[in-house]
């Protein structure tokens, strides 16, 4: 799937995951495949070559916003290797080499 395409608005972040030996971080998150969807599907942005790492998020908001969509806006590209994350009161920021959609 090329990520640039990838609509994460309305997605529900489940978790986030760094591993810094490796340099990697994954974003679990419950999105919708496409603008027609009705159902979310469970995938995870798997990133590598991580350079910089921040988030800053509000527990009590993601679980308060979780079933309308915590995830309001995904830009990645804009920036060479810098990929954010709009959050429901917060944002996750990714500097890294590359970043992948898993589906689950």
């Amino acid at each position: 799937m090329d990520v640039q395409q990838l609509e994460l608005h309305d997605a529900e972040l489940l978790s986030v995951t760094m591993n810094a030996q490796r340099g990697t971080v994954e974003v679990q998150l419950a999105y919708y495949a496409d603008t027609q969807s009705r159902e979310r599907v469970i995938g995870t942005l798997r990133f590598s070559g991580v350079r910089r790492f921040n988030q800053l998020v509000d527990l009590d908001q993601l679980r308060n916003h979780a079933r309308s969509g915590n995830v309001s806006d995904w830009v990645t590209g804009e920036s060479p290797g810098i990929s954010l994350i709009f959050l429901a009161r917060g944002l996750i920021e990714v500097a890294a080499g590359s970043v992948e959609m898993v589906p689950s």
